[in-house]
């Protein structure tokens, strides 16, 4: 799955209203028939995902979320997605979320109710289950992508544990690691301070996180400029695994860097992530 550093998310309810505040730049554009829609609205909301033009957006493909399958509106949503044979707007559903997920069996069952589209999307499993958060590395397995859905775990718990939410971020952002996928943080809810949201950025980047969500057009800079890889990062990537195999002792100290394994692993595992290869490299 490609690297976005960040998922801008619209309701699909409003989504007509709502394009021109719809980034560019370095943005999945999510449409979202869950959490940001409300049930009596959701059959409006798949009605959108049939009329809407989202060709002017200068995106060339879209992300859906939709609702879980253990409710009726997500089996709606998976028919929708099939009516309209995987294209909204006129664009490819190149990502579908699937909330809720608790194991790889779930996984599964999605895959398979896409698998009748010309194009099949990806899947991107919520971690937003304590179910999920204890069989993460198996969910990652068959998965095309991770993204952490902080409040709706938060509403299993008795109270937001600190410790047991690094913990869970912990996993996540390890098993996406193991498998070589991306790994997106949970949106923030600070609309207004945008330091808070650098913080928090800062904070999910320094844990493993490839991205985050945003809800808000304020929330996208930050976001981006956080999480963004240059081509100059990448450069230097591809120039230490380029000098290591040219090195005949296999190991170099210089004033500014250390040619050692790890190290040429580190930069091996950056570079397939971003080139969208979900195998892991050892």
């Amino acid at each position: 799955m490609k690297v976005h550093p960040c998922l801008f998310y619209v309701p699909a309810s409003r989504v007509d209203k709502l394009l021109k505040h719809v980034p560019r730049e370095s943005v999945a554009l999510v449409l979202d028939l869950e959490d940001s829609v409300p049930k009596q609205a959701k059959p409006t909301a798949r009605e959108r995902l049939g009329d809407v033009d989202l060709t002017g957006t200068g995106h060339a493909g879209v992300w859906v979320r939709i609702n879980t399958i253990e409710s009726p509106d997500g089996l709606l949503d998976i028919q929708t997605l099939l009516a309209l044979d995987g294209r909204i707007g006129g664009l490819p559903v190149e990502t579908v979320l699937v909330p809720k997920v608790c194991g790889a069996r779930d996984v599964a069952i999605y895959r398979s109710l896409l698998s009748g589209l010309s194009n099949p999307p990806e899947i991107c499993s919520f971690i937003e289950t304590v179910d999920a958060v204890e069989n993460v590395f198996e969910i990652a397995a068959v998965s095309d992508g991770l993204c952490f859905g902080q409040a709706d775990l938060v509403a299993e718990m008795w109270a937001p544990d600190e410790s047991y939410l690094a913990h869970a971020r912990a996993r996540m952002c390890v098993a996406a690691s193991r498998h070589g996928l991306p790994v997106i943080d949970t949106n923030s809810f600070e609309l207004w301070d945008m330091d808070i949201v650098l913080a928090q950025s800062e904070a999910a980047k320094q844990c493993g996180y490839t991205g985050k969500a945003a809800i808000h057009p304020k929330q996208v800079d930050v976001i981006v400029e956080t999480f963004s890889t240059s081509p100059g990062e990448l450069d230097r990537h591809f120039q230490t695994i380029k000098d290591y195999e040219a090195d005949e002792a296999g190991f170099a100290v210089s004033k500014d860097r250390v040619l050692a394994p790890p190290f040429v692993l580190k930069a091996r595992r950056t570079i397939a992530l971003h080139s969208g290869d979900a195998r892991p490299v050892r």
